[in-house]
């Protein structure tokens, strides 16, 4: 199972290759004190939550995992081909059906206006991917096997 890290680094670098003309980058540690350094705007991918469903049978815990992650979009602009509303289709677009490490396919689940300020327009996309929580393997716990000898039978 690939660490959320890594999920959300694949989000990031998979939005970074498919719309070069916008900053991509982890959602801020401190929104508050955000400041949008780039011409046009945006992408700033969030780890949102996770629902695990019930363990599967299978001798070891293993459970369905839905993460749900999102993609707030900050632009300049909110109209036009390279406003607010166009780039929430060229996310999905590029976000819809890509396959993030140990992950189903990505799915839309939401968007939402965030709001206006300071000349910057904020919309958020969410998007969900099922994963499988296994256990570590506990690798000492069993006996192992440090001998075999080899018998023939007549």
């Amino acid at each position: 199972m690939a660490a959320t890290v890594e999920i959300i680094d694949a989000m990031v670098a998979r939005l970074a290759a498919r719309l070069p003309g916008l900053l991509v980058e982890y959602f801020p540690e401190r929104p508050a004190e955000y400041r949008l350094n780039h011409p046009a705007g945006a992408l700033l991918i969030s780890y949102l939550s996770s629902q695990f469903a019930a363990p599967v049978d299978a001798g070891v815990v293993a459970q369905p995992r839905t993460l749900k992650l999102s993609v707030t979009v900050v632009l300049r602009q909110l109209n036009g081909r390279t406003g607010a509303v166009a780039v929430l289709d060229d996310v999905r677009r590029a976000l819809v059906g890509y396959q993030l490490p140990d992950c189903r396919k990505l799915q839309a689940a939401g968007e939402r206006f965030l709001g206006q300020s300071a000349g910057l327009w904020q919309y958020a996309a969410d998007f969900t991917a099922l994963a499988m929580q296994v256990e570590e393997d506990q690798a000492d716990a069993d006996p192992r096997i440090t001998q075999v000898n080899h018998e023939e039978q007549p």
